[in-house]
């Protein structure tokens, strides 16, 4: 398979060499602003070098394109890709705004293309385990966090740009609150106005309720201050608390009589990509556990959480201001 990349930042270099490793598959284009980017990643695979995806797309023969971009580079990459028949794998935030992401998912659904997408957690080993535990038990409340420092590229100080630490980070654990107990119907949060640090103009701190559909309750804290990086979900049902720790990638906790301690290490990256070229091969869309539907339904609660918190009030799931 042929393979393309929109995008030769550090998330596109980490997924090209995933690319690489798998067998039969190859990265014949690289696509980036920065021609120069462009050629560095491409030279090396003996690919074609384009600094816009227009001409990649008229010049190379794809079988699935990856796009790896910022948040607010997002235009018709994905797009034209279905337009084309070409599969498609989006890292996450797969849109900017939600109005956005629906446009696109017009076109992915209308071509009937494979879409995978970036949401990485939902590969870890500890995330599987916790899934077979919980499959025959109720569970009642999810705790997560998701805590860091600032993050490494400029525009991510801006939320115009990028939608902020939520959509860019702690989406994560909004994603894996989703996977766990079901679409969420309603939101409400609050959050501080930048005691931590100046640089950003968006909250450094927030914490937020999600009501899922199903009744469960769940809680997300996320801050930009923290000199460690804390990821974990922490999940309370019927005769069983579990600990979801992703950067050990270690699951621990209770569950009736049994006690759980499971050290995973798991590559995420190289799993989700793996996955994503399996379904290529297959044609098989619900081979790939994120699809650009449903990682657009995590962006929605995104958003809902940041507006719910400017505003003070609680907001149903998809009826803010920028869904």
């Amino acid at each position: 398979m042929e393979i393309g990349f929109i995008g030769a930042g550090k998330m596109a270099g980490t997924l090209m060499e995933k690319v690489d490793g798998y067998d039969g598959a190859r990265v014949t284009a690289v696509c980036d602003v920065d021609e120069d980017a462009a050629r560095e990643a491409a030279e090396p695979r003996e690919a074609a070098a384009y600094a816009d995806h227009t001409d990649l797309y008229e010049g190379a023969d794809l079988d699935a394109v990856v796009v790896a971009i910022p948040p607010f580079a997002y235009d018709d990459q994905v797009t034209r890709a279905a337009e084309r028949g070409i599969d498609v794998f989006v890292e996450k935030p797969v849109a900017l705004r939600v109005e956005q992401g629906e446009e696109t998912l017009d076109a992915i659904e209308e071509a009937g293309i494979v879409s995978g997408t970036g949401y990485v957690f939902r590969y870890d080993g500890i995330t599987e385990r916790a899934r077979e535990l919980l499959e025959d038990r109720e569970i009642s409340l999810l705790a997560g966090r998701y805590w860091s420092g600032l993050l490494a590229s400029s525009w991510g100080n801006e939320l115009e740009l990028s939608g902020g630490e939520i959509v860019t980070r702690t989406t994560h654990i909004y994603d894996m609150a989703r996977y766990l107990a079901g679409d969420v119907d309603r939101v409400s949060a609050a959050s501080t106005d930048r005691i931590g640090t100046e640089e950003i103009d968006y909250p450094d701190a927030t914490t937020a309720t999600l009501e899922h559909e199903n009744g469960v309750v769940t809680t997300v804290s996320s801050g930009v201050t923290s000199p460690t990086w804390t990821a974990e979900l922490d999940v309370l049902g019927d005769d069983l608390h579990l600990h979801l720790d992703y950067p050990s990638q270690t699951l621990t906790g209770q569950v009736g009589p049994e006690a759980i301690d499971y050290h995973a290490p798991t590559d995420r990256y190289g799993r989700e990509i793996e996955t994503f070229l399996e379904a290529v091969e297959r044609g098989d869309p619900d081979h790939v556990r994120s699809d650009y539907a449903d990682a657009l339904r995590t962006l929605s609660v995104n958003w809902t959480v940041i507006d719910a918190a400017a505003d003070g009030e609680p907001a149903a799931v998809g009826e803010t201001r920028r869904s």
